[in-house]
């Protein structure tokens, strides 16, 4: 693939995007592909920290993914620039924040423990199917006050509403946030019925700063899309990869097992190593100069996440899983005011995920001949399946 006709979503680039990204970090760590109408991408460390910094010169209100993933809905705080950014995310910034997901842990745990014994009852599981991609739409549920239950049908919805994107169907969108709309209207009439405390009604009842108003329909909408969006693909990618990693690299099990006080810096690890996010996008708002390359307004860029983790100008032995690795300012996460507001939800539930899996059924093994294949999804890169027989 020449950087001409980089395309992120290309199914073959996955298997092998990590040497790719390497050789477009020493060739063109800024180039033009004229893929999805045309756009830049940034694959070193520095040129994505400094886009991404730069929330002056690089918008995020023309949408955060090329090609756009939705239509006619804007995903607060995401997709708005400071100081409206701002607004936005401090109606839910109380409920993401390190301590108020630490409320939550003890009902992931019971959750991750029951649903481990019961894989491991059967002998073997699917770890991306049939666990990793259970637990973040529970999590989703639990932060929003809804039942558990409940936790598959926003999963469900989502991918209605991107279904009808990509086959321009707005009609078919309009009925599917008809059915959201409804869905959470209910709920947000039983939570304060029972004086909840939940981000449910953070949204329903939030006012922007500045001026006071209460948010609209769309708005609550467009937040709520945001947080299954950030929450589900991204989490479960980084579960499986996070099980792949403890499954594969030579040692890290046992180091983990006999010193558990690592475990925080194997999660941290995982998530450098193979980062669940390829990328996100920003809009250059006037012309500028990035790693030598000229850019001019209304041009989109790409910052590549996945390829700036892997910067060896920045990670001694980038290409190793380094556990513990003393300095590891990867961004997977993000910087700058656009961090990823649940990254704490995040840590919390691969840290839980890691835990009991160490404490339960410690051997594991990738069922025999299987290779995992690496697949793309609409903002991610994650395993297919894993398959394991867990010892008896």
């Amino acid at each position: 693939m020449t950087a001409n006709q980089f395309d992120h979503l290309d199914p073959g680039l996955a298997p092998v995007m990590n040497e790719v990204f390497a050789a477009f970090r020493s060739n063109c760590p800024v180039a033009h592909s004229d893929r999805h109408g045309g756009f830049w991408s940034a694959f070193s460390h520095g040129a994505v920290r400094s886009t991404a910094l730069d929330t002056r010169g690089f918008s995020s209100a023309a949408g955060i993914a090329i090609p756009p993933v939705t239509q006619d809905v804007v995903m607060a705080p995401m997709q708005y620039d400071p100081p409206e950014h701002a607004a936005f995310r401090a109606i839910i910034q109380k409920h993401f924040t390190r301590a108020a997901v630490a409320k939550h842990e003890a009902a992931l745990r019971e959750l991750v423990g029951r649903r481990l014994s019961a894989l491991a009852a059967e002998g073997g599981a699917d770890l991306v199917s049939e666990f990793a991609a259970v637990i973040p739409p529970i999590a989703f549920a639990e932060v929003m006050g809804l039942p558990h239950e409940d936790a598959q049908l926003f999963v469900s919805w989502t991918n209605e509403l991107f279904a009808a994107a990509v086959m321009g169907d707005l009609a078919g969108q309009q009925r599917t946030f008809g059915i959201i709309a409804s869905y959470l209207q209910t709920e947000i009439d039983r939570q304060r019925r029972a004086g909840a405390d939940t981000v449910t009604t953070a949204i329903a009842d939030g006012r922007l700063d500045g001026d006071g108003r209460a948010l609209t329909q769309g708005e609550q909408l467009g937040m709520i899309l945001l947080l299954v969006l950030a929450g589900h693909e991204t989490t479960v990618a980084g579960i499986a990869t996070m099980l792949y990693c403890l499954a594969t690299v030579d040692g890290l099990r046992e180091k983990v097992v006999e010193r558990p006080d690592l475990i925080g810096k194997m999660v941290d690890e995982s998530l450098r190593f193979e980062s669940p996010v390829i990328g996100i996008a920003r809009t250059v708002g006037q012309d500028a100069e990035l790693a030598g390359q000229s850019l001019h307004a209304g041009e989109r860029v790409l910052m590549v996440l996945s390829s700036a983790n892997r910067d060896p100008e920045v990670f001694d032995r980038p290409d190793e899983f380094v556990c513990p690795r003393d300095r590891n300012p990867h961004l997977t996460f993000g910087t700058g005011v656009h961090r990823c507001v649940g990254e704490h939800l995040s840590l919390l539930e691969m840290r839980v995920v890691a835990e009991e899996v160490l404490r339960l059924v410690p051997d594991f093994t990738l069922v025999e001949g299987h290779r995992p294949r690496w697949v793309p999804g609409r903002l991610v890169r994650s395993l297919d399946s894993l398959p394991v027989t867990f010892e008896r």
